[in-house]
């Protein structure tokens, strides 16, 4: 669990990942509102118990991606591990 302006949990995942295995997982998880920036993936997911939704990046780059999870409201600096969990949710999904 993070304190910052707004709550984030960041993480680099080594290994080669294509952008349509990317969208492929976060489709798997359950999160739909998915888009497409060049390299970088980005996916909203609603609101929950712990935040009021978290915007999920993940950012490719050859052999490595960085995946970054962050609340939604600029002003939440507590997210009780929600972002940690959306991003351990992927990286199961993509080293699977």
């Amino acid at each position: 669990m993070t304190f910052s302006f707004p709550a984030f949990h960041e993480q680099i995942l080594p290994g080669a990942h294509t952008v349509e295995a990317v969208e492929a997982a976060l489709r798997k998880v359950g999160w739909q509102n998915i888009q497409r920036q060049g390299d970088t993936v980005i996916c909203r997911i609603g609101m929950n118990l712990y935040s009021f939704g978290e915007t999920l990046d993940i950012a490719l780059a050859p052999g490595y991606a960085v995946l970054r999870s962050a609340c939604i409201l600029p002003t939440q600096c507590l997210d009780w591990g929600k972002n940690r969990r959306n991003i351990e949710k992927l990286v199961a999904i993509l080293r699977g």
